[in-house]
């Protein structure tokens, strides 16, 4: 690590993403989980076209999206409209800090679609992280229960929407590797934004859950409005801002703090349970991500 400040930006960035699971579990008390993601989607595409303009300039952003607009609408479906839609509804129906363990499995998912549409190549230190991390997701999923009690349980339905979200997020990476070298990973992100926004704005219209947006509390305004902006955009800009500063391996190494700040604000906030097959199954996800980042 170079200096202290690009200590403090890495942490501050993995409290604010950490931060964010609790807060979506408390707006989603005032909105469906549709309109959340639409909401924090407008926010966040706002921040990030003020991003762009800032860094690269529009010029290249109108470039972009004339001459990958269809690839962008796939990028904006499956990276910000259904992961988004997938993530607010399975938080509804488990707790905020098992779906930061199960959101955090994205590199091993990653790992598995990379071999499987990209050919790249999985090592032994690679396939171990991998057989640990989904073992450890299914020890946090069952928790414990009997087949009956697991099928039956709310939560189930929950952890398996986040980890369709994880799913989604690892398509968008994989589709994002086609484009990378022609355009920057902020670019890429804002034009997916753009798009991502349009497909949940119609979704959220033909819905009729708009009505619920007049009502929403000052407190989840500022709440979506922390989603958007400072969680989606600006955390956005400090990350890449480290990356510039330190090895993206070194970076990365922060990431593991995202769901253990998300299992104490929980706790904290939200007086969720901390089990012992969720402390052991985190264990096993964040030791998987370790070996497969290596």
């Amino acid at each position: 690590m170079q200096d202290r400040k690009t200590l403090a930006i890495l942490i501050v960035t993995a409290l604010i993403w950490g931060s964010s699971f609790a807060v979506i579990k408390i707006v989603l008390a005032e909105v469906t989980p549709l309109c959340l993601s639409f909401l924090r989607s407008v926010v966040a595409t706002f921040a990030l076209i003020l991003l762009v303009g800032f860094n690269e300039g529009f010029v290249k952003l109108r470039e972009a999206l004339r001459e990958k607009s269809l690839y962008f609408l796939l990028l904006g479906a499956a990276g910000v409209a259904l992961f988004n839609i997938f993530q607010n509804i399975g938080i509804q129906y488990t707790s905020s800090g098992v779906a930061s363990v199960l959101s955090a499995t994205n590199p091993l998912i990653v790992l598995v679609l990379g071999a499987t549409f990209l050919q790249e190549r999985i090592n032994r230190n690679k396939l171990i992280g991998m057989a640990l991390g989904f073992i450890g997701v299914a020890i946090i999923i069952f928790g414990g229960k009997s087949i009956v009690d697991f099928l039956l349980s709310s939560s189930f339905f929950g952890d398996i929407l986040v980890l369709c979200s994880a799913l989604c997020w690892g398509l968008y990476v994989i589709m994002n590797k086609k484009v990378l070298e022609r355009y920057s990973p902020l670019l890429l992100t804002v034009s997916a934004f753009i798009f991502g926004s349009l497909i949940l704005f119609f979704l959220c219209l033909s819905s009729g859950d708009f009505s619920a947006i007049i009502g929403l509390s000052t407190s989840s305004w500022l709440l979506v409005i922390y989603l958007g902006f400072i969680s989606s955009g600006v955390a956005y800009f400090l990350w890449n801002y480290a990356l510039k500063k330190t090895e993206a391996s070194k970076a990365s190494a922060f990431l593991f703090l995202i769901p253990v700040v998300a299992i104490l604000l929980g706790k904290i906030i939200l007086a969720e349970r901390i089990t012992f097959f969720i402390t052991a199954g985190a264990g096993l996800v964040l030791s998987g991500i370790y070996l497969v980042e290596r």
